[in-house]
């Protein structure tokens, strides 16, 4: 089998980010296409589970994570590899999603004020992402542990928008604090407040819900309105 086809094994985060793989990837002509072809193979379910993790739809997921390698594939030749090339790929990714959640609450916005009250038509008959993880273990533990993560990926949604951001890129994905910071513009401190806040938020909410202590449907720092 040719070492010029693609049939190479798909490239991980590791070889992604090493001075080599960002050569190949910037290289022209069929070279550089051929390394584009496998980052994509090798990042594409990682950059959809972030994406998927903050919007609700699959289908906008999906359009989302094509926005993001077609801006990868536009801003490579000026990518001065200053950053982790990944990182820079999620900090493409938080943008388009930042933009996302600004339309359609402009969009709820222009609703609201037109007098249209069935703001939730845009989430109706959308399909839901409910991280439940398959355990091996007894049914009578698999479903408490399905409900103790029902019960967590609520309250992650329910977070303010950054401080769940804060929370995917530092518990999920496993950025350090400073790669975080720099996905989305905000300082290291500002990072680790904001992780501190969610996973207290977190854990006070999914501990209410357990004890049956009053009917909130969301962290308390998400019904202050901006989480402030």
């Amino acid at each position: 089998m040719s070492g010029n086809g693609p049939s190479r094994a798909i490239a991980n985060f590791e070889e992604i980010n090493s001075p080599e793989f960002l050569a190949q990837l910037l290289a022209k002509g069929p070279s550089g296409q051929r390394a584009f072809a496998r980052m994509v193979q090798g990042t594409h379910d990682r950059f959809l589970g972030f994406i998927r993790r903050q919007l609700a739809s699959p289908d906008e997921c999906m359009e989302v994570l094509q926005e993001v390698y077609l801006a990868v594939h536009k801003g490579l030749p000026g990518f001065a590899g200053k950053s982790k090339f990944t990182t820079w790929v999620f900090s493409l990714a938080h943008h388009k999603i930042c933009d996302r959640i600004s339309d359609r609450d402009r969009r709820h916005q222009e609703l609201t004020e037109s007098g249209e009250a069935a703001l939730s038509t845009e989430a109706s008959g959308t399909e839901r992402w409910d991280g439940i993880t398959a355990w091996d273990a007894p049914p009578d533990r698999v479903s408490a542990r399905n409900a103790v993560e029902g019960l967590i990926g609520k309250a992650i949604e329910a977070l303010p928008a950054q401080a769940r951001q804060v929370y995917q890129l530092r518990d999920v994905e496993g950025m350090s604090g400073e790669e975080s910071a720099e996905v989305m513009g905000i300082t290291p401190d500002n990072v680790r407040v904001q992780l501190h806040r969610a996973r207290k938020q977190i854990v006070e909410w999914v501990q209410e819900k357990m004890n049956g202590v009053g009917n909130a449907d969301e962290p308390r720092a998400g019904r202050q309105g901006n989480g402030k």
